[in-house]
C-alpha cells in the first residue's frame, strides 16, 4: 500500500491535503520524513503527521457564523468567545480560529485543530466578501478600498444592502446611518452556507476543503 491510499483511509484529509501534508514534510515513517505519495508501506511501518500518530489523528476543519459583539477566540478567558458556541466533544479540541474578523462584525470565521492549516489561510492576502445594510437609499456611499460593489434598495423597509470585496480592517465608519453590523458573508473561495444560522457551525465540507486547498496551492506555485 502507498503511503497517499495509507493516509487516504485513515481519513487524514481530501486528496489535496494529503498532497499537500507531504509536500510540507509533516508526513513521517518511521520518524522520517517522506514526500512521495508513492513511498510503499509495509505492516511494521510507523506512520505519523507533525508527531502524531495516524491512528489517533482526527482533524477538524469546522465553519463559524459569528455573532456581532463575539471574540474570535477558544481561550477561556475570551468572553463571549467562539468557545461558547462549541459542543461538548469539540471543546475539547485545541481549536484555533483564522481570528481577523473584528468583534464589532459578524460572519464567517475558519477554525481548526490543524494549526498549520490555520497559518497556511491566515498568510494569504484573500479579500472577504463584506455585507452591511443602510437607512435609506445609498447610492453614492463612499467606500474606500471596495471592490465590485453592489446595492441593493429595499423601498418597503427603505434598507439598502451594500455588498462587496475588501479587507476587514476597512471600516464603514464613512457610511451614514448604518443599520446593524457589518458582516463577512464569504472569504476567499469560501462563501458562508445561507442556512447557517448566526451563532452556530458546521465542519467544512470535502468539496469546500479541496477549494481552499487549491487556491493554496495556487498561492505556493505563484511565490
Amino acid at each position: 500500500m502507498t503511503i497517499e491510499r495509507y493516509l487516504t483511509e485513515h481519513q487524514q484529509g481530501t486528496p489535496r491535503q494529503i498532497f499537500r501534508l507531504l509536500r510540507q514534510g509533516r508526513v513521517t515513517v518511521n520518524q522520517q520524513v517522506v514526500d512521495s505519495p508513492l513511498l510503499k508501506l509495509t505492516d511494521a511501518d510507523q506512520v505519523a503527521i507533525d508527531g502524531l500518530a495516524v491512528t489517533g489523528r482526527n482533524p477538524q476543519y469546522l465553519l463559524f457564523n459569528k455573532p456581532a459583539g463575539m471574540l474570535t477566540s477558544f481561550a477561556p478567558d475570551a468572553q463571549p468567545g467562539l468557545g461558547s458556541l462549541l459542543n461538548t466533544l469539540d471543546r475539547s479540541r485545541p481549536l484555533e480560529a483564522f481570528d481577523d474578523l473584528l468583534r464589532e462584525q459578524s460572519g464567517l470565521v475558519l477554525a481548526s485543530d490543524d494549526q498549520p492549516f490555520v497559518a497556511d489561510i491566515a498568510s494569504q492576502d484573500w479579500l472577504s466578501h463584506l455585507q452591511v445594510q443602510v437607512k435609506g437609499e445609498a447610492i453614492s456611499a463612499s467606500l474606500p478600498n471596495w471592490q465590485r460593489v453592489d446595492r441593493t434598495y429595499d423601498r418597503l423597509r427603505d434598507v439598502t444592502t451594500i455588498t462587496g470585496w475588501t479587507t476587514v480592517e476597512n471600516p464603514l465608519s464613512t457610511v451614514p446611518n448604518q443599520v446593524g453590523a457589518v458582516a463577512r458573508i464569504g472569504l476567499g473561495p469560501i462563501g458562508l452556507p445561507i442556512d447557517l444560522a448566526i451563532g452556530t457551525y458546521r465542519g467544512l465540507f470535502a468539496s469546500e476543503i479541496e477549494e481552499l486547498e487549491k487556491q493554496l496551492d495556487l498561492a505556493d506555485e505563484g511565490e
